[in-house]
């Protein structure tokens, strides 16, 4: 079990918490692979009926880790960066397309990839003080994480432009306004025992129905969610490796 996404199991509900919270659980590579595993892993264990994802302490997280971000980049081998890419990929694609229902639970920064990778889940819980940020062009760098497809399907094309251009942060209460944000909690705490009662209730439904009512809906979004994120990795590989992009990457981590 990785120590990167912790795993608790409440009866039928499993809930997978991103673990780093002295780098506010920034998503490494490896971070990513683990998951996606832990979400295959959870397919594969009958008992577990629906998914929580969640974060560590004050945060859900700050997004892509800049440090594997700046290695992948100083590799020499040309598909370093398209590779690290694919890690984040294959996680956001895990969260849609899995057959379990997944509720994210949003406390204190959800930034960039880790945004994108809540708007992947089925539901959205959040506490009153979570904060949204599509911010991926103030480090140079286009949206990832499924974000330039998930983001307009949930609020339009429009709306999704002003989030992604001028990469403000919103709230909890704009992000709820918008429909991004399902329900919007006083607390951290209650925000986590709503995503957790939400589960459960998920967790009792028929799990094929559930998982054939995703399907069904996820299709009717429209467009291929794999061709968007083909698109995604090969812009991101070459915005990443962009002087901009590094120095930027670079100005985060000190």
């Amino acid at each position: 079990m990785s120590t990167e996404v912790l795993v608790r199991d409440d009866g039928p509900v499993r809930v997978l918490t991103l673990s780093g919270p002295l780098r506010l659980n920034s998503i490494s590579a490896s971070t990513a692979d683990a998951l996606c595993d832990e979400i295959h892993r959870a397919e594969r264990h009958d008992p577990t009926r629906a998914l929580v994802l969640t974060g560590e302490g004050d945060h859900f997280s700050a997004g892509g880790d800049a440090d594997g971000v700046i290695e992948a980049a100083a590799r020499e081998d040309d598909d370093a960066m398209l590779r690290f890419m694919r890690s984040y990929q294959r996680a956001a694609l895990a969260v849609w397309s899995t057959p379990l229902p997944v509720v994210a639970c949003v406390s204190g920064v959800a930034y960039g990839g880790a945004f994108n990778l809540a708007l992947a889940c089925d539901l959205m819980v959040c506490s009153q003080e979570a904060r949204f940020c599509e911010v991926f062009l103030r480090m140079g760098v286009v949206p990832d994480f499924g974000g330039a497809y998930l983001l307009p399907k949930a609020i339009g094309m429009q709306r999704a432009k002003e989030l992604m251009l001028l990469a403000d942060e919103i709230d909890a209460g704009t992000a709820q306004r918008l429909g991004l944000a399902n329900f919007v909690m006083g607390t951290p705490t209650e925000a986590r025992e709503t995503a957790l009662a939400l589960a459960h209730r998920l967790s009792a439904q028929s799990r094929l129905a559930v998982s054939m009512t995703k399907r069904l809906m996820n299709s009717a979004a429209g467009g291929s969610f794999e061709s968007a994120l083909e698109l995604e990795a090969l812009s991101q590989a070459t915005a990443l490796g962009s002087v901009r992009a590094q120095t930027s990457f670079e100005r985060f981590r000190s």
